[in-house]
């Protein structure tokens, strides 16, 4: 059975907006990826500060990162890395995501994993998504797989937004990559080069044709779905504004939220409860 790893790099608390409200989405997208009808799948949750919650399940791992969570001040290399990304949260943030994915990759890539696909913790992906890769996998022989349309949702709405093109351009969970195309850095490397093969997704699918020869196949359906939410580093939440343009916009892009892709993506709300002492807990509805 072909083995896909999906690594998940968990934003640490000291980035965090919203630390409950992300512990949520977190849990939303390891419930969505065990509805999965395929079985042979992995998933590395990669953190810093231990989620609120750990779902108990064999294909679930949560694994602390061996990197301290550094702030922009106390980077070696912050200033090359500011000329990248033009802001110091930025620069924290994509840093400590790409050392992250690195480390999850190298953990899969231990584990003999054939594919390997970075996810942020605030997506859906379709429960057919991987049995559909397995089918078009050629034994393993494929390069992998990108994204190229998918869908936005913000939580409470009754209807989802197709992005009919381009989604590899602003979301990271759009590329499956054979095991063999993703090279392990040397930890001890400041250059940001050797970190950013999943973070800079939009480049994935040309970096592995320029490197490797490779074409990765193209996923021909909506297999994804974008959560907006205030925490998303995109700012794709403008989508959602009451602009004349963007109300055009969503008017010709939506599409009713069926309850055939609400069960399709698993786009149900989780709300935290806390119990008299103190313990967290979660409850699932299908509001």
């Amino acid at each position: 059975m072909i083995q896909f790893a999906i690594i998940i790099p968990f934003r640490p608390k000291a980035e965090s907006v919203d630390w409950e409200q992300e512990c949520s989405l977190l849990q939303q997208t390891i419930f969505s990826l065990l509805q999965q009808t395929y079985r042979g799948i992995h998933i590395y949750v990669i953190h810093n500060d231990v989620p609120l919650l750990q779902v108990a399940d064999e294909r679930v791992s949560y694994e602390a990162t061996p990197f301290v969570h550094e702030r922009y001040d106390d980077m070696l290399n912050n200033v090359a890395l500011l000329q990248l990304f033009k802001s110091e949260k930025l620069v924290v943030r994509r840093w400590d995501k790409a050392r992250k994915l690195c480390y999850g990759s190298q953990l899969a890539k231990h584990a003999k994993a054939d594919y390997i696909m970075a996810m942020d913790a605030d997506d859906r992906l379709s429960k057919y998504f991987f049995e559909r890769l397995s089918q078009s996998a050629d034994g393993g022989n494929c390069p992998g797989w990108y994204m190229h349309s998918g869908y936005l949702y913000k939580d409470g709405s009754n209807y989802l937004v197709r992005v009919p093109k381009l989604m590899r351009l602003f979301n990271g969970s759009t590329h499956v990559l054979h095991n063999s195309l993703v090279r392990i850095p040397d930890f001890s490397s400041l250059d940001w080069q050797d970190y950013n093969l999943f973070t800079d997704h939009g480049w994935i699918k040309d970096r592995v044709k320029n490197d490797h020869n490779a074409d990765l196949k193209i996923v021909e359906y909506p297999a994804l779905v974008y959560v907006v939410h205030g925490s998303n580093i995109s700012q794709v939440n403008g989508e959602f504004g009451f602009s004349i343009r963007k109300l055009v916009k969503r008017l010709l892009r939506s599409v009713r939220l069926s309850s055939s892709l609400r069960e399709e993506f698993f786009l149900r709300s989780l709300v935290f409860i806390t119990s008299g002492i103190g313990h967290l807990g979660i409850v699932v509805t299908t509001v």
